[in-house]
């Protein structure tokens, strides 16, 4: 690699450990879905005969989540809990009603501050200890075969259509009747599609991680772990866009655009650096000019950027976004003094380097006089004019 190339490589992966939860936060969140998942199974549970199932979706069982941007903020746990029902024989209110009442009752056992809430498609739980987090359970069942396999025809494989599922939305005109019309979703399809994008590089990691003694075997290692250029990536460009909107939450681009846009966009790339200016050099040639603008990789008539179409300002605020984030990327590696470094460290990312990681980088005559050190995320003001969508 070029000069360049090893001092931006250096400062991502500063960053992108800065923004990295630690590995019990994620055991921890595992620990609370599968104590879900065995309250729902207990012999007094009203859906224990339907086989029921909880599974993570979103940044937690990708390996993208990060640390909140400002104090308070509870960290965000998606689950699905799937009953073996079918939508001929239960409407979308029915099977809400039935997971409610599990969830309800297991707000009250295990003495959480809140009860449950009810939300258009989940129920929330709330805890409060020295994690915050809120876990949000959307209700499903597995969609029919005749659709999973319409998406084969499509194109997607198999092992991806078969896990479609279909999911409550209270808003829905068809939610207190059985019916086949619900909203679909495939969250471990993507999950699968997300874990292949990196499969290469990941495979590398998860040797070495076997080889070091940290894990038993190879299938033993969580994604959580396996920290791929991929995976950081879409932490360093989450972090940028929740400080450049951080007084415009409600316009922020989503979770979902950032990640499969990147995803589609990663080549391999051993290095993050490499990886963080590819994915954005080609995230622009995946974006549709027509509807779905972003569609889901393994259900293609479902687009990420489908609020676009609504509000012209959420497209603009996408495109802002990921031009300011190629600026100061570059911004970073032309920085000639270590107060520069860290002036662009912090406007972009809210992280304010310390004095051992910046004379790694820079002679003694190029540091700051006074060092420093990690810091709370400082207060950035918001950009001249709104941005993108909330997650």
């Amino acid at each position: 690699m070029t000069d360049e190339h090893l001092i931006g490589n250096q400062v991502l992966e500063y960053i992108a450990d800065l923004l990295d939860i630690p590995p019990s936060h994620y055991e921890l969140a595992i620990k609370r879905y599968k104590s879900l998942g065995e309250w729902l199974h207990r012999p007094e549970s009203c859906v224990a005969e339907y086989d029921p199932e909880v599974f993570a979706q979103g940044s937690f069982r990708y390996g993208t989540v990060i640390r909140p941007l400002l104090g308070g903020e509870e960290y965000d746990l998606d689950l699905v809990s799937q009953l073996a029902l079918s939508k001929e024989c239960v409407s979308q209110a029915r099977l809400k009603e039935l997971v409610g009442v599990e969830i309800k009752g297991y707000a009250s056992a295990h003495n959480m501050n809140e009860p449950a809430h009810e939300g258009n498609r989940c129920w929330r739980l709330d805890y409060a200890d020295d994690v915050s987090f809120h876990m949000d359970i959307l209700p499903a069942v597995p969609d029919d075969d005749a659709f999973k396999h319409t998406l084969v025809t499509l194109g997607i494989p198999w092992d991806y259509a078969r896990h479609a599922i279909a999911v409550t939305d209270r808003r829905h005109p068809g939610y207190e009747q059985i019916q086949p019309d619900w909203l679909r979703s495939n969250p471990r399809g993507y999950a699968g599609w997300f874990e292949g994008r990196m499969a290469d590089v990941a495979s590398q990691r998860v040797e070495r991680l076997v080889q070091a003694g940290m894990y038993a075997s190879v299938d033993d290692v969580p994604v959580f772990a396996w920290k791929t250029p991929l995976q950081r990536s879409i932490q360093v460009l989450k972090r940028h866009r929740d400080v450049m909107f951080r007084n415009a939450r409600s316009l922020r681009p989503i979770s979902m655009i950032i990640t499969t846009l990147s995803a589609h966009a990663y080549q391999g790339e051993p290095n993050l650096w490499d990886a963080l200016m590819g994915i954005l050099d080609r995230m622009p040639g995946f974006v549709r000019d027509q509807a779905p603008r972003v569609p889901n990789p393994v259900n293609p008539a479902e687009d990420f950027a489908d609020k676009w179409a609504e509000d012209q300002r959420l497209e603009d605020s996408f495109w802002q976004w990921h031009a300011q984030a190629r600026v100061d990327l570059r911004r970073i590696v032309m920085a000639h003094t270590a107060n520069q470094l860290e002036q662009a460290m912090q406007a972009a990312y809210s992280i304010k380097p310390d004095s051992e990681f910046l004379r790694g980088i820079f002679p003694a005559d190029r540091l700051p006089a006074k060092p420093a050190i990690v810091s709370a995320p400082a207060v950035i003001k918001a950009p001249p004019r709104p941005w993108g969508i909330g997650d």
